[in-house]
């Protein structure tokens, strides 16, 4: 597998996540989500010396280990910029299980489906900030708080994870989002931005122009959109937190049901109960144990 150019001076790395490169006109390379695996170290490492870079900047989109892994295994850059939200997290990879998966854990734990050592950004984005270096900044929350986007100077916007592919919401059953409620805002940010890019690169799944995009798009907003009505279907009778995530799990079937997917799906679950509470959708009663249930 090697580097692709998509347009101009943006290159592609297929994976899982995809890695997205983009040299601008004083050489430096900006590398968006290094990702993770031993062979990518030593593929990244070749890509860059095709590239031959002044300078190499890694630009994180989140903290999830999945995309930070190799900065930790040997591959070394010049600059790590990450979101100041989510920077706590890339450096902390207790807290980062605590945020993915809802428990403080090792991050070597056998559980973690994605594992990641400790990293030191050296660049923090702040909220405000609407581009670095010679590319656009997209807030997208949702995925994470401090989740970004990234439109490259050729028109090439870089979802990270707030939009999935068709096999990825097929294969996992209920997309992970920290956040659903404010993922459904990202993805329609994304909706409207889709006339002034020309290409759409997601984390997990197939790049598509920005033309043949839309569809997708609306995909993501529907699954996230029916997890949350059927919640809302489930506490019309009290039921706790690991009843809820039993059932939708029942129902959205992932083809990989291994613990770490499963603490995933929790987590998310715990997402939609603080976007419905924090609507006045739901409330918590005391029945021996914490239940939730729809107010109206």
């Amino acid at each position: 597998m090697g580097l692709e150019n998509i347009k101009g001076n943006t290159f592609l790395y297929k994976g899982s996540p995809a890695t997205l490169f983009y040299k601008d006109e004083e050489s430096n390379v900006y590398i968006i989500d290094p990702g993770q695996g031993s062979k990518r170290v030593k593929e990244l490492k070749s890509m860059l010396n095709k590239l031959n870079p002044k300078k190499t900047i890694a630009l994180i989109t989140h903290y999830h280990s999945d995309h930070i892994a190799v900065l930790g295994e040997g591959f070394s850059v010049d600059e790590i910029a990450v979101s100041e939200t989510d920077a706590p997290a890339v450096r902390d990879p207790s807290l980062r299980a605590l945020l993915t998966f809802g428990y403080l854990l090792n991050y070597e734990d056998d559980i973690l489906p994605f594992k990641a050592k400790a990293i030191n950004p050296t660049i923090l984005i702040n909220t405000n900030q609407t581009n670095f270096g010679p590319l656009q900044l997209i807030q997208l929350p949702g995925h994470t708080q401090g989740q970004l986007g990234i439109i490259t100077p050729d028109g090439v916007l870089y979802t990270a994870d707030s939009l999935f592919g068709d096999k990825v919401l097929s294969k996992y059953g209920i997309p992970y989002h920290q956040y659903p409620c404010k993922s459904v805002e990202s993805l329609k940010l994304i909706l409207n931005l889709l006339p002034k890019v020309e290409v759409i690169v997601p984390s997990h799944g197939p790049v598509v122009k920005s033309s043949e995009a839309s569809q997708l798009i609306e995909s993501n907003i529907k699954k996230i959109t029916e997890i949350e009505e059927e919640i809302e279907e489930l506490l019309k009778e009290p039921m706790c937190l690991s009843s809820i995530t039993q059932k939708l799990t029942s129902i959205y079937k992932s083809e990989e049901p291994s613990i770490g997917v499963y603490l995933l799906a929790e987590n998310t679950i715990r997402g939609y109960i603080s976007c419905l509470r924090q609507q006045g959708i739901i409330e918590a009663i005391n029945d021996n144990n914490i239940k939730w249930k729809i107010t109206k």
